[in-house]
């Protein structure tokens, strides 16, 4: 229900700023954003393009906060510290 209140407000505030890349954190977000039922686990750290704007803006899956603070281990803050890597080197 909250991703299908919101998301017209999301997509217009997203062609109004016009991202060069957007972090999406955890399944919800992604799942919208990509518009895929694939788990956030075999997404994350792979780019994918949001095709809902126009034009068309690269999406970085990656493992929401709540996840990392429930489920924190060495190997998860790696994994999302690669995904922000990757996206600093994109827009970099």
């Amino acid at each position: 229900g909250e991703v299908q209140a919101c998301s017209p407000y999301l997509l217009r505030q997203i062609e109004i700023i016009r991202p060069r890349a957007i972090v999406a954190l955890g399944g919800p977000a992604t799942k919208f954003l990509l518009q895929t039922s694939e788990g956030i686990t075999r997404l994350r750290g792979h780019w994918a393009s949001c095709t809902l704007t126009n034009p068309t803006i690269d999406v970085m899956p990656t493992f929401h906060p709540a996840y990392l603070l429930r489920s924190y281990t060495t190997d998860n803050r790696a994994k999302v510290w690669s995904d922000l890597q990757k996206v600093v080197e994109r827009i970099g």
